[in-house]
C-alpha cells in the first residue's frame, strides 16, 4: 500500500486508492488485478555534497502486481447514501544493479508487500468519509523482523466540490519512525470527463489522456512514485530509507476485451534518490543527504484485468 514527511503521509493515502501502487506506468482504475515490469536503465550517481556526477551509476527493475476488490457497496433508498468497503493488496520486488561504488549507497534489491482495507460512506452537504487500515512489510531482504513492518491507518474528509474537482484533509496514524504517531494528510483530485480527459490528483501525478478508439486510448503523463524501506547496516542506525522516482511518459493502453487491458509505456526519468535517516520523532523534519541518480529514461509494460468493462 514508500520521503520527506508530505509525501510519505500522502503515500499512505495511496494504498486505499485505485491507483495506488509505485510503478512508472498506469495503475488500475477500479477493481481488478494488475502486473506490471518496469526498467529504468544504468544512470550516474550524483554525490550531494557538491552535485558532482560520479562515475557510479545504477539501474533499476522493478516487478509489481496488485489487487483491487469491492467487497460490498450498499445504497440507502431512502437517503441516497452510499456506504461502500474495499480490499486492496500489493506487492513489488526491485533489483539495483550498483557499479563502481566505493561505498554501499543503494540498495541491492527491496521487497514489499501489503494489504489494506478502505470503508467510504456519504456524510452531509457533498461531504464523504474515507477510512483506511493496513498492514506491510517493507525491507532490504538483508533480515526481515518487526522493524520491517509498517502499520498505517486514518480518515479522510472528502468534499466532492462539482462533478470535477474533489479534496480532502485528515489524518493519519503510522509507525514509520518508529514511535506511532499522527500526521495531517491532503487529497486533491480533478477531472475533466471531456473528449481529451485530464486527470490532476495529489498526490499521484497528472495524466491528459485520449480515447483514439473504442480499443486504443494515448495519454501523457507525469507520476510520482516512492516508498520507506527498513535498511539493515546502516551507521548511526539510519535504517528508514526513502525512495523517491518521477517520471514522465506516453502510455498507450490496448483493450483487448471489455474485461482485459495491455499497456506499454515509456519516457523520462526525472528524478531517482534516496535518504536514510534514524526512525525517530526527532528526525521527521530534519534535513538528510540525498543520493540521487541522473536524468535517465524508463519502459513499463503491464496487464490489467478489470471486473468492470472498460
Amino acid at each position: 500500500m514508500k520521503l520527506s514527511p508530505c509525501l510519505l503521509l500522502v503515500g499512505v493515502l495511496l494504498l486505499f486508492s485505485s491507483s495506488l501502487f509505485a510503478q512508472a506506468g498506469p495503475s488500475l482504475s477500479g477493481p481488478g488485478i494488475s502486473f506490471q515490469a518496469d526498467y529504468l536503465p544504468a544512470t550516474h550517481y550524483i554525490r550531494p555534497e557538491d552535485s558532482v556526477k560520479m562515475p557510479a551509476n545504477s539501474s533499476t527493475r522493478r516487478y509489481s502486481g496488485s489487487a483491487f476488490f469491492q467487497l460490498s457497496s450498499n445504497i440507502d433508498t431512502a437517503t441516497g447514501k452510499v456506504r461502500i468497503w474495499n480490499l486492496g493488496m500489493e506487492g513489488s520486488y526491485l533489483t539495483f544493479n550498483n557499479q563502481l561504488y566505493e561505498k554501499s549507497i543503494m540498495p541491492k534489491e527491496l521487497a514489499g508487500g501489503s494489504i489494506g482495507i478502505q470503508h467510504i460512506r456519504n456524510l452531509r452537504n457533498n461531504w464523504s468519509l474515507m477510512a483506511m487500515l493496513s498492514a506491510g512489510v517493507y525491507t532490504d531482504m538483508e533480515a526481515i523482523t518487526y522493524n520491517d513492518v509498517f502499520i498505517n491507518g486514518g480518515v479522510i474528509f472528502i468534499k466532492q466540490h462539482n462533478k470535477r474537482f474533489s479534496y480532502g484533509i485528515g489524518g493519519v496514524l503510522t509507525n514509520t519512525f518508529g514511535t506511532p504517531m499522527i500526521l495531517p494528510a491532503l487529497m486533491v483530485k480533478y477531472k475533466t470527463n471531456s473528449k481529451i480527459d485530464l486527470q490532476i490528483a495529489i498526490p499521484e501525478g497528472i495524466r491528459a489522456s485520449y480515447r483514439v478508439h473504442q480499443l486504443y486510448e494515448a495519454a501523457l503523463a507525469l507520476r510520482l512514485n516512492g516508498g520507506s524501506y527498513d535498511i539493515e547496516n546502516r551507521p548511526d542506525n539510519e535504517r528508514l530509507m526513502a525512495y523517491r522516482e518521477v517520471t514522465t511518459g506516453i502510455e498507450n493502453t490496448l483493450f483487448l476485451t471489455r474485461f482485459l487491458s495491455l499497456n506499454v509505456s515509456g519516457g523520462a526519468a526525472l528524478l531517482r534518490s534516496v535518504d536514510y535517516r534514524s526512525k525517530s520523532i526527532s528526525n521527521i523534519f530534519s534535513t538528510k543527504p540525498e543520493h540521487r541518480l541522473a536524468t535517465g529514461w524508463y519502459v513499463n509494460a503491464g496487464i490489467r484485468f478489470h471486473f468492470k468493462p472498460q
